[in-house]
């Protein structure tokens, strides 16, 4: 009996790596490198950007973003930096960063109004900043290479986007860091379904709070941040309303031109996730629960089989660990690369993901409410300001010429 339970972990462990390894192969075969768009200007010239930087408490990384966007050659550019009421110096720097260049602009919020998140708030409030045909959110710890922006409206505009999400370098210097960002990386990717994009009437979408490229027009048409106002991942469900509104949007694999150290450690990466990982169940316990059992089984069970099982379930579990390590180690490439040690770390980093993701519902649940950047936030609250995807039927989706 128990070899018999260990062979069918081991077997449905392995059809979940497979479709995690399938996901991702579908994206690298759809997705083009922002590194390989050259960076020549659209016909009529550069248009105008705005960049959004929503920045509270981020004065360890603050100045080396700003700095990084305001060396940009893009002609067209302002940097706008909303203060969301800091209290570690960021206004400080920020200050005196837009003493230093005319390109930015530096907004201090005081309050955060009823009925808004906090990062939400601030975004909302940037957009209202000017006039420029585009507008690019991004976080105050996110470091652009000179050529990024250039390159990304290029491309933007040659296939007549709406939006443009860039999927940055995910910096982890640590191996346990990198294993457990690279199994995170993995599994958004089959829950965004990148692939789709292209494609009319597909459920697929994406949202990167690292680079969200949005025209103004089409932001403004589907409401911009005021239909995510209260949303915990608003990034992701931003771009969920602009393609399910019928935005045309893309996705790129920005490599070493767009990076972003998550957290700073392991046990600081997985902390991260307590304040939002329930929200991207949409508080829904069975989710989270179904989520947390999963990964476990499908990290563990493979292990097991491979270590107590006999026969059958033994070449079960070593087949299932061969995928795992295999995926994890396409992962941890595809977000920056790595020694390939990382990958031998699955078995730990899907379980730690798994109880990230059970804690994150506790913890909400236990205590009533979120506490997110110094701000508590009531659960029900949160629950009824969830942007929820089956409310926004994919019908609408548009995709985008196939030949590029």
């Amino acid at each position: 009996m128990v070899s018999l339970l260990l062979l069918a972990a081991a077997l449905w462990a392995t059809l979940w790596w497979a479709r995690v390894a399938w996901a991702g192969l579908r994206a690298d075969r759809r997705l083009d490198a922002l590194e390989e768009v050259a960076p020549e200007p659209p016909p009529g010239g550069w248009p105008g950007l705005s960049v959004i930087v929503a920045a509270r408490d981020e004065a360890r990384g603050a100045e080396r973003a700003v700095r990084s966007l305001l060396g940009q050659d893009y002609p067209e550019l302002t940097v706008v930096a909303i203060d969301d009421r800091s209290s570690d110096g960021t206004a400080e720097i920020l200050d005196r960063l837009a003493a230093e260049s005319a390109r930015l602009a530096v907004r201090h919020l005081r309050r955060l109004p009823e009925g808004w998140l906090g990062k939400n708030h601030a975004c909302a409030q940037g957009a209202e900043v000017g006039a420029s045909r585009w507008i690019l959110f991004t976080d105050g710890d996110v470091v652009f290479a000179p050529s990024a922006l250039r390159r990304a409206v290029a491309y933007a505009e040659s296939r007549h986007l709406g939006h443009l999400a860039a999927l940055p370098r995910l910096l982890a210097p640590g191996v346990l860091e990198k294993a457990f960002v690279a199994t995170f990386a993995a599994h958004a990717n089959v829950g965004f379904r990148t692939w789709e994009l292209r494609d009319p009437g597909t459920a697929g979408f994406v949202g990167i709070g690292a680079f969200n490229l949005v025209r103004r027009d089409e932001y403004r048409r589907v409401g911009g941040h005021e239909r995510v106002r209260f949303e915990a991942i608003d990034d992701a469900k931003l771009g969920m309303v602009l393609r399910r509104s019928g935005v045309r949007q893309g996705a790129i694999r920005a490599g070493a031109l767009v990076s972003v150290r998550w957290n700073h450690g392991f046990l600081a990466t997985w902390r991260g996730l307590l304040k939002n990982a329930f929200a991207a169940t949409e508080y829904r316990w069975p989710l989270a629960l179904g989520a947390a059992l999963g990964l476990g089984v499908a990290a563990l069970g493979p292990l097991a089989a491979a270590v107590a099982g006999g026969g059958a379930a033994r070449v079960a579990g070593i087949g299932g660990l061969v995928l795992s390590t295999a995926t994890v180690g396409a992962a941890v490439r595809r977000i920056g690369g790595g020694s390939g040690a990382e990958a031998l770390l699955a078995p730990v980093a899907a379980p730690a993901l798994g109880l990230a993701v059970l804690a994150s519902a506790a913890l909400a649940t236990w205590r009533g409410q979120v506490v997110w950047r110094g701000t508590a936030y009531p659960l029900e609250a949160l629950r009824r300001g969830c942007v929820r995807v089956r409310d926004w039927p994919s019908d609408s989706a548009v995709g985008w010429d196939r030949r590029w």
